[in-house]
């Protein structure tokens, strides 16, 4: 059975990764998604390693929260965060912008997005309360 906790420990543990690739070796992601590296593009690397370190600590604290609105949020933005990123891959893949080392993030992040949205599902009932008091 997939939970939230389980989900959140996996994705806080990707994104804390992402975070020490993107600051302390920067030129990796380059390389494995077959893009050229540049002063601007580095520049650019590490403020996403921030971004990434964000997302580990909001998932890594958050990992024990019971089911709630702040819960379902959290599953919900996430979801489509990873399903905006996959697809972007995908399409930079298909124009010749990234070399496929791009198809092993789209998986991950189409397994995230799977899972947080499993889990934001499986409180249908609550979800549809949530949209109806937005």
């Amino acid at each position: 059975m997939v939970n939230f906790k389980k989900i959140s420990t996996f994705t806080a543990s990707i994104a804390c990764s992402l975070f020490a690739a993107f600051l302390l070796y920067p030129e990796f992601p380059f390389s494995l998604f077959g893009i050229e590296q540049s002063s601007s593009a580095l520049f650019v690397g590490r403020r996403m390693a921030m971004l990434f370190l964000g997302l580990a600590i909001l998932l890594w604290v958050g990992r024990n929260a019971e089911h709630s609105e702040s819960r379902q949020a959290i599953c919900l933005s996430v979801a489509v965060s990873m399903c905006a990123l996959a697809g972007l891959g995908v399409f930079e893949f298909q124009q010749g912008l990234a070399g496929p080392g791009i198809l092993l993030a789209v998986m991950i992040e189409l397994a995230i997005t799977f899972l947080y949205l499993k889990v934001w599902l499986s409180h249908k009932q609550a979800a549809v309360d949530l949209i109806k008091g937005a």
